[in-house]
């Protein structure tokens, strides 16, 4: 908090000066403009000229001068009006807060009498009249070089006080930048003090938080080498367990007809197998975690490993009352990969849909082209998984709508299994759901180049 509030002072405090450092510039610029415009100086040249051209309308009056000399002299006092109306100077003369009304009558009397100027020249005018007309032109003229000393006058006062002002603005300018300076440094200098000890707390607890991160991964894996080392000795008895009872259920079949007895052995066999999955999924997470999976490749058709894992998975789905239906193509889909571990992604999956389908409905299998790459989708009309939920399903023991899936409970360590030897196999793995319509888990694998793509629908039977 203490940061921000400094923070915000030394930006208050840059702003601030930014804009006494603007309002100098403006008022050095103004000088400038006056100094190198300088419309006292032009207003005098014009006093010159019109004192000239008076003198020289009256001696062509008084016949001394041809009348081209006046006519010179009246465009040269104009040029001089004109200057004084043009660009900066007529805000610059607003500024000093002077009366124009002498120029701008001025302009009104020259525009008045350009005409009489330029008749003075006319060819066939005799020289009575030529004289004549000098001196109403002259007389047009009279009172103007008082008004242009009154004007000329103000205008070095109003000059004079501007620069005053000007040297006075830039001495408390000159102060308050010189103060606002000190406080941008101090307020700099402590702002880094600040900073500082920031950073130094920052990099303490990101020491603390390295020491605690290096203590969950090392107690996580410790946990995870536990779990393998109780799933590796679980493994064998559980095997031993299950073959005990199915040889056990075959001999009762054979001598009793005992239905209860039966039934137990189901749920025990049952139980025994979801036991040894979760034994299985620990010792691959485990495995996958620590880089020991290995990756054969070979050439492979992946519409056999699509059907291979079907039928892996029929005696499952008969038990849940689904079916599976298959689109394979008929050209061979051949890819360079581990056809063992794109099975158990395919048997995971396949198996995963039949879980979230109701008995009586049917998963699909479809497996097409999609350029140099086969697409494999698992469809089913399941419970869905939610938009906020689809991008967590291939994290470990992530459950799926947990408490729906009644006694086909699992381990949650399944997808991200999948996900992870996906990766591993140089695929793509993904998933689009509508909650509440089912879903859609695909993979997708280089192909070797092939030529046909057609469709055919697989004759596995429909349960």
């Amino acid at each position: 908090m203490t940061r921000i509030v400094f923070l915000t002072l030394f930006v208050g405090a840059v702003f601030f000066g930014i804009g006494v450092i603007y309002k100098l510039g403006d008022r050095v610029q103004s000088i400038q403009t006056a100094e190198q415009s300088d419309p006292l100086w032009i207003g005098s040249q014009l006093q010159f000229e019109l004192l000239r051209l008076e003198n020289n309308l009256g001696e062509v009056a008084l016949g001394y001068k041809p009348a081209a000399d006046a006519v010179l002299r009246f465009d040269i006092a104009w040029s001089r009006i004109n200057i004084l109306q043009e660009g900066k100077l007529p805000q610059l003369l607003a500024n000093f807060e002077i009366d124009q009304g002498v120029l701008t009558d001025l302009e009104a009397t020259f525009t008045t009498i350009e005409p009489q100027i330029e008749g003075l020249t006319a060819s066939g005018m005799t020289d009575e009249v030529r004289r004549q007309k000098a001196a109403t032109i002259l007389a047009a003229l009279e009172g103007f070089d008082l008004s242009l000393r009154e004007f000329l006058l103000a205008l070095a006062q109003a000059k004079n006080h501007a620069m005053a002002e000007f040297r006075t603005g830039i001495l408390s300018l000159s102060h308050a930048i010189a103060y606002l300076g000190a406080t941008i440094l101090t307020l700099f200098g402590i702002f880094v003090f600040l900073l500082m000890i920031e950073l130094r707390a920052a990099k303490d607890t990101e020491n603390e938080m390295r020491v605690l991160a290096q203590e969950a991964t090392s107690a996580s894996r410790m946990k995870m080498n536990f779990m393998s080392v109780v799933s590796h000795e679980l493994r064998t008895p559980l095997t031993s367990i299950l073959g005990g009872l199915a040889l056990l259920k075959v001999r009762i079949c054979k001598t009793s007809k005992d239905e209860s007895t039966l039934k137990l052995l189901d749920v025990a066999s049952r139980n025994g197998d979801r036991l040894l999955m979760l034994v299985n999924d620990i010792l691959d997470a485990q495995a996958l975690s620590d880089g020991k999976v290995s990756i054969e490749r070979n050439p492979v058709d992946l519409n056999e490993i699509v059907v291979t894992a079907v039928e892996n998975c029929n005696v499952y789905a008969e038990k849940l009352g689904v079916a599976y239906c298959v689109t394979t193509t008929n050209e061979k889909m051949v890819a360079l990969t581990d056809s063992a571990r794109v099975t158990q992604v395919l048997v995971n999956l396949i198996s995963n849909a039949a879980k979230f389908t109701a008995s009586g409905d049917v998963v699909k299998i479809d497996v097409r082209r999609n350029k140099q790459m086969a697409r494999i989708e698992v469809i089913d009309h399941g419970i869905g998984i939610s938009a906020d939920q689809q991008d967590n399903v291939f994290l470990p023991f992530h459950q799926i709508n947990p408490g729906t899936t009644a006694g086909n409970k699992s381990s949650g360590l399944g997808l991200s299994i999948t996900k992870q030897l996906m990766d591993l196999l140089g695929g793509k793995i993904g998933v689009s759901s509508i909650e509440g319509e089912g879903s859609i888990f695909w993979i997708e694998l280089d192909l070797v180049p092939a030529q046909h793509d057609s469709r055919k629908v697989s004759p596995l039977p429909v349960v």
